[in-house]
């Protein structure tokens, strides 16, 4: 399904009223390709800067399994990063659930006629913990992605990614 721009506006909008805009950030939305999945986008505005600070020096499986025919990749190697990219995946979203979860229990805690100080403190706490989780769920699939790359790849790999993107 492919969302128009007012559409995406929307959705941002519908986030921005349920979350408010404390720890918001700016999400890009595609309007060419297909719409980028709800829990994506929340990933995205919410792990912590990770797909524009980590990924950005270590892309994970996906964007080896994107490039395996220039990698070549052997067969072994190609189901090993789809098990990876599909452990990455499930990891992100249970991150994005557990850090929904818990800006659930703040919202419904802080709206309380006479919230009691130490649960406040402790929910904070706990959004803080489920986002780092969430900066952290793809960092291991990443990093396993790279090591099983053979010399000759990774030195592909390093080329590949210093080479300027396409249009």
């Amino acid at each position: 399904m492919r969302l128009t721009k007012m559409g995406c506006s929307a959705v941002l909008a519908l986030m921005v009223a349920l979350l408010g805009t404390t720890g918001v950030q700016a999400v890009s939305v595609p309007t060419t390709q297909a719409a980028v999945p709800a829990w994506q986008a929340y990933f995205k505005a919410n792990s912590l800067g990770f797909p524009q600070i980590f990924r950005t020096h270590h892309p994970g499986p996906g964007w080896i399994l994107a490039r395996k025919s220039q990698l070549h990749l052997t067969p072994t190697q190609v189901t090993a990063e789809q098990k990876l990219a599909a452990g990455m995946v499930a990891a992100a979203q249970a991150s994005v659930t557990r850090l929904q979860a818990a800006y659930a229990k703040y919202h419904a805690d802080a709206a309380m006629a006479s919230p009691v100080q130490e649960t406040i403190i402790a929910d904070v706490e706990a959004v803080g913990r489920a986002e780092t989780r969430a900066g952290l769920a793809m960092v291991p699939y990443h990093l396993r992605a790279y090591a099983l790359l053979t010399p000759e790849q990774k030195a592909t790999f390093a080329e590949l990614l210093a080479s300027p993107a396409p249009p």
